[in-house]
């Protein structure tokens, strides 16, 4: 069982840095491209996140009546 989960672990990071250095191979045909800051993401989006993040904060504390799980 110890060596399964050593195996998985091993398994697990070698697909990370697999995944990292396709991603880098990617962003290197488009030189010019930069993600936008987090200071240019917009109003509407921040505040749907904000509103999502405290929902879920509600849910999880049982604060929100009806809702089973």
């Amino acid at each position: 069982m110890e060596n399964k989960k050593k195996i998985a672990a091993m398994t697990a990071v070698l697909y990370y840095i697999q995944a990292e250095q396709e991603a880098i191979e990617r962003d290197s045909f488009m030189p010019g491209y930069k993600p936008p800051p987090p200071s240019m993401v917009g109003f509407w989006s921040n505040s749907g996140r904000q509103t999502e993040m405290v929902q879920r904060c509600m849910i999880q504390m049982r604060q929100i009546p009806g809702w089973n799980k």
